[in-house]
């Protein structure tokens, strides 16, 4: 059985790439992982003269984010998050880095992104949302995969609905308001 949530990975992608009201700059990437595995997160930008890079992280629905790193042009790496310390290594020079966070697990599930500073000057890398998988040891089963509990994802699907149920209102208004016209022009004719 598929899992649930990388449905609702794909809808929320759709949703943020194709709603009017979406940053058309902002560019969500969502990445699988499994707990106890590593993965690797792109942190790039096309503007080559920068001089040290940030990263952080968003859980949820929090409002606040998490700076997990700071590296310098110099390769100078300065974890800020002690959780993340012993998990984050960064390759790479500036401005294309591979940051590779290993043991995942479920505290890992998040928005991350990268800004990228030159004095005053930031620039915001690709977002890359990340869903960590666990396994669960069932009898008889071997490893199986459980979705975990992501309140975030119910809040965006009901966004979507409600964006595309205006979609379909304004539709059902344009095809009547056509049809008027189409009326209103049809009898002056006449």
């Amino acid at each position: 059985m598929a899992c649930v949530v990388r449905y609702s990975f794909l809808l929320i992608n759709i949703c943020l790439r194709s709603s009017s009201w979406a940053n058309p700059m902002v560019q969500v990437t969502p990445l699988i992982g499994a707990a106890g595995n590593e993965i690797i997160i792109q942190c790039a930008t096309d503007k080559t003269l920068r001089d040290r890079v940030f990263m952080y992280k968003k859980e949820h629905a929090s409002k606040n984010s998490q700076l997990l790193f700071y590296y310098y042009k110099d390769d100078t790496f300065t974890p800020k998050s002690t959780m993340y310390k012993p998990k984050i290594r960064v390759d790479g020079k500036i401005p294309n880095l591979n940051v590779t966070i290993s043991n995942l697990n479920t505290t890992d599930n998040g928005l991350y992104w990268c800004e990228f500073n030159l004095e005053d000057k930031i620039t915001v890398s690709t977002f890359t949302w990340l869903l960590i998988e666990e396994k669960v040891d069932e009898p008889g089963e071997g490893h199986k995969k459980v979705c975990p509990d992501v309140p975030h994802t119910k809040i965006l699907h009901f966004l979507c609905a409600v964006i595309l149920l205006l979609c379909i209102i304004c539709l059902v208004f344009v095809i009547l308001k056509v049809r008027e016209c189409w009326k209103t022009h049809h009898q002056t004719t006449l």
